[in-house]
């Protein structure tokens, strides 16, 4: 299991293998379990961490993650254990192979385009959607192969982007959500709160699974490589966003556990959750990693698997793409019906 900390005003530490977290004012135990269960921990705000813990997780490799009260990340705490510098070495170079870089791009904007339109079809009682209104996804979808560089690539795949999520707003049943479009930076509404939210987290757990095979995260091959950017971890987490966040995020809504009463303006103008929605969205995110599902093709037939196993077997099939230098070693994720 991955452990998400939200409280604050917590201690958390290691007792004969099992992780502890005790009330910081009286040190009262709230929970404890097997240390061993735990495959990550995502800290938010300030609980206070042992040291002891923290020294366990860097020497079994367990990703620790931190972000502000707000969801924005800080950091994470890992060992160099697991680098390989002969696989990286050889994925900088591929970074600036344009071959490899054009066929990976197309597998993973197809893959992205194509979970997107999913998503939009997958809802027909609350609003089915004609031809015209996903003309940027199909169109792109159609073209996608005939372009000649990564830039046209990334033409097709921000045209496509921007007719999901014109989209998108017709999938949510509670008409006081004001969504117009995504904006990031700052987000601009409650949706986009949660989006953010949603993709930073994602985006960690993408992170680790590179790390964890021992790739580099900033040499990417669809998105540039620049400062401050982990550029292989953008790349991978693109199939991903509809399946994991954005459906939880239309689910939250349409269920009614989240109204735009959960949400606060601060003085800049940035819309953000107040804490027990951050902690309901991240609840409900970590249930959408662990139930099986159908994530890809494998011997002929489909197999089941959490999400976390589903992205580190992916994470190998990157580096088997890589040693190999061609991409089609790498099966992305594309959202089918069960029947299908």
């Amino acid at each position: 299991m991955h452990l998400y900390l939200t409280e604050s005003a917590v201690k958390v530490g290691l007792s004969e293998r099992r992780l502890t977290i005790k009330k910081a004012d009286d040190g009262s135990l709230m929970r404890d379990f097997p240390f061993d269960d735990v495959e990550g921990i995502s800290v938010f705000g300030k609980p206070q961490i042992s040291t002891h813990l923290l020294c366990e997780c860097i020497r079994q490799n367990m990703p620790v993650l931190f972000y502000s009260e707000d969801g924005h990340y800080f950091g994470h705490l890992s060992s160099f254990e697991q680098v390989d510098p002969f696989r990286q070495k050889m994925q900088m170079y591929l970074s600036d192979d344009p071959r490899f870089c054009l066929e990976w791009s197309k597998l993973i904007v197809r893959a992205k385009l194509w979970n997107s339109l999913s998503l939009l079809r997958s809802y027909p009682g609350i609003y089915s959607f004609d031809a015209e209104e996903v003309r940027g996804l199909t169109h792109s979808l159609e073209y996608l192969d005939g372009a000649c560089d990564v830039s046209q690539v990334m033409g097709f795949e921000g045209n496509g982007a921007k007719a999901y999520f014109n989209c998108l707003p017709k999938l949510l049943a509670d008409h006081d959500f004001d969504f117009r479009g995504r904006s990031a930076r700052p987000p601009r509404d409650p949706i986009n709160s949660m989006l953010s939210f949603g993709y930073s987290i994602l985006f960690r757990n993408v992170l680790g699974a590179i790390n964890a095979v021992g790739l580099h995260p900033y040499f990417g091959f669809l998105h540039a490589v620049k400062q401050g950017h982990a550029a292989l971890a953008s790349d991978l987490v693109e199939e991903w966003r509809a399946w994991i966040v954005d459906r939880t995020i239309i689910a939250l809504v349409n269920d009614g556990e989240v109204l735009p009463s959960d949400f606060y303006k601060n003085e800049a103008g940035a819309i953000y959750m107040k804490k027990e929605t951050m902690r309901l969205l991240t609840h409900r995110l970590g249930d959408a990693m662990v139930r099986s599902e159908v994530y890809f093709m494998e011997g002929g037939g489909r197999r089941r698997y959490g999400f976390q196993a589903a992205l580190h077997r992916k994470a190998l099939m990157l580096v088997e793409a890589i040693e190999k230098r061609n991409p089609i070693y790498y099966q992305p994720f594309l959202w089918l019906k069960e029947e299908d």
